[in-house]
């Protein structure tokens, strides 16, 4: 008799089970909108959404027991991307946690309030930016997608080692692996890679800087860290600042600089260097206007971005903001934008730069930076048309994250 019941009871749930699986997936549609798809756009359409992903993007509203938005006289894109931050601040151990408690939590929404769902911090303790990477897939805590890459690769006695962190030895040891062999930086990827980072960041610098003498990675360190990220599927870049180190990073096989050269190329040799193989450029404006570089520096840094995207160098948006900056977050990714604008991109290239090169930048453009069926449903709804004022990207209507809306602002 226990049997009989029991067998019911199990035919019974699994009656439910099939009748659940043969329902479709909750839809989200978003109606007669415009489309910017991170490669074109599309004047009016609309997109279905479900389980996570876009399903179709088609000419007229289908119909649905969802969620529908109207999307008239706005514009759909991918989710932001803002391949440099910093996230985590504090000097010590101590203020560091204190910060991911307290003050972490509404950084990361203020990300997802202006439409950025994917961020890339290049610079952290790997045991605590580990664990808030993990929180955030395990939905404990919200916020973008975050790729990490723990602390980043140097010489000893460079950058950040002995300027940052100058006489803190916890953040020294944390936010910086100090290297001065090929073996001994090959040994330190494979640590990293193993704790889960998702890239490689290394500072390719030297020279006095601000009354300190900086160490430069040799060559033969810089070919060994890029060729143990590369054995291992781990993409590098590299933090250089003028023209003879962005060539010498290049000709090592990184995949993308951060910073870049502040004067305008030399010869076509960077831009070839960058377009053969294709890699990015992350000039990073936001984050040294707000460090107090001189206005001069600032400006002779556009002309240098203009001269490189007009000979066909990718540009990506990344912002090189850190968390004690009073500015909002996901506020100074949109500033990065129409910074490129002033530089001399189209909206359009612009946008591109934040959502689908963005994504390849990363090695994620087969999950994000498009939208387009069966692509990851990370979509940002502006009022206007930032493809002709980019400053309409300020206006934002809703954000969109796997598929839910996380964010929708008062009529």
């Amino acid at each position: 008799m226990h049997r009989f019941r029991l067998g019911m009871i199990g035919v019974f749930a699994l009656a439910l089970f099939m009748v659940a699986a043969a329902q479709p997936p909750a839809q989200l549609v978003i109606a007669n909108v415009r489309v910017f798809t991170g490669e074109r756009s599309i004047e009016r359409a609309s997109i279905t959404v479900a389980d996570g992903k876009i399903v179709r993007i088609t000419a007229d509203a289908p119909a649905t027991t969802g969620v529908t938005i109207d999307g008239a006289g706005k514009t759909a894109m991918p989710g932001l991307i803002d391949s440099h931050i910093h996230l985590l601040a504090g000097a010590t151990e101590a203020e560091t946690r204190a910060f991911i408690k307290d003050r972490l939590p509404d950084r990361l929404q203020s990300f997802l309030r202006n439409g950025v769902t994917t961020i890339k911090s290049v610079g952290d303790p790997t045991e605590l930016i580990r664990k808030v990477q993990q929180d955030l897939r395990d939905g404990t805590l919200a916020g973008p997608r975050l790729l990490v890459v723990g602390p980043v690769f140097t010489a000893p006695g460079s950058h950040p080692a002995v300027t940052i962190c100058s006489g803190n030895d916890w953040c020294r040891a944390n936010l910086a692996v100090e290297v001065d062999s090929e073996q001994e930086a090959r040994r330190h990827v494979r640590r990293l890679v193993e704790a889960g980072v998702d890239a490689i960041k290394m500072v390719y610098g030297g020279g006095n800087v601000r009354g300190i003498q900086l160490g430069k990675l040799r060559p033969d360190v810089i070919k060994g860290i890029v060729a143990e990220a590369r054995s291992m599927g781990i993409l590098v870049t590299a933090h250089a600042l003028d023209e003879p180190s962005v060539l010498e990073v290049l000709a090592a096989g990184v995949s993308g600089v951060e910073h870049g050269a502040f004067g305008p190329p030399t010869s076509n040799a960077v831009a070839q260097a960058f377009k053969n193989p294709e890699r990015s450029l992350v000039p990073t404006f936001t984050g040294m206007a707000a460090s107090g570089l001189p206005e001069t520096m600032q400006q002779s840094k556009l002309q240098a971005v203009a001269e490189l995207h007009k000979a066909g160098v990718r540009i990506v948006v990344g912002t090189d903001m850190d968390s004690n900056r009073p500015e909002p977050p996901g506020s100074a990714t949109l500033q990065e934008i129409e910074t490129l604008v002033k530089a001399g991109l189209s909206q359009e290239a612009a946008l591109k730069a934040a959502t689908s090169v963005a994504a390849r930048h990363l090695g994620l453009e087969k999950e994000i930076g498009m939208l387009e069926a069966g692509m990851g449903a990370d979509v940002l709804l502006v009022r206007g048309n930032p493809l002709r004022n980019i400053g309409d990207l300020h206006q934002v209507d809703a954000v969109v994250q796997k598929g839910k809306v996380i964010f929708r602002r008062e009529p």
